[in-house]
């Protein structure tokens, strides 16, 4: 059994839709951040950082000391579970390689874009234009770069369906949605966010934690 420590953001969405996609059970652990949960004594003993999603698998394969595994961070849960299952997670040198390369992009590239795009243009009480226009640009970056892989390849990584899209899809149907609002001027990433949203799994992911 895994425990699903995790709250309704494009993140924590992220790790619901990979448990959904690989069937493993699990059970949910929803946290309100604005009253700090995730700083409890009982949360930052699984992950000191205090930051969601995060699991802890009490089946691990091949471990003799029995002792349950917490990891954290949406990038890693997905590498964690693919690796557990065999699952989303290409057999060959190359397309694993393309694999772990779009995890990066997304998790080093494109989600710190659009948590700065969110901090200066909702979160911050000042509005600092220099600050919100240098992150609104990143982010249609990200998205243009995005858009133009998608316009070679029916999935981020060639033609198969993999944890490079499982951690795409919610900064596509969440994060995009809310900046640049929608995916008209995209249409080849429109394409696959519809593709992928019309899995079972991943509809499934999207309502947790509901």
């Amino acid at each position: 059994m895994i425990d699903l420590h995790t709250v309704a953001t494009a993140n924590g969405y992220k790790a619901s839709i990979m448990l959904e996609e690989v069937g493993l059970p699990y059970t949910v652990r929803e946290y309100d951040l604005v009253k700090g949960e995730n700083f409890t004594p009982e949360f930052l003993s699984l992950n000191p950082v205090g930051r969601l999603p995060a699991i802890v698998d009490h089946d691990v394969s091949g471990d003799t000391d029995g002792k349950p595994l917490s990891v954290y961070g949406s990038a890693a849960i997905l590498i964690y579970l693919a690796e557990k299952t065999g699952q989303l997670l290409p057999r060959t040198t190359r397309a694993r390689a393309k694999t772990f390369e779009w995890v990066g992009i997304v998790s080093g590239d494109v989600g710190p874009a659009y948590s700065g795009q969110f901090v200066f243009n909702v979160v911050a009480q000042e509005k600092i234009p220099y600050a919100i226009e240098l992150y609104n640009r990143l982010c249609l970056r990200m998205v243009a770069t995005l858009e133009q892989q998608l316009a070679k390849t029916a999935y981020l990584v060639g033609d198969e369906y993999t944890i490079a899209d499982v951690i795409a899809y919610p900064v596509a149907t969440v994060s995009m949605k809310r900046f640049p609002g929608n995916l008209d001027a995209h249409p080849n990433l429109a394409r696959w966010a519809t593709e992928i949203g019309a899995r079972p799994a991943v509809q499934r992911g999207m309502k947790v934690p509901r």
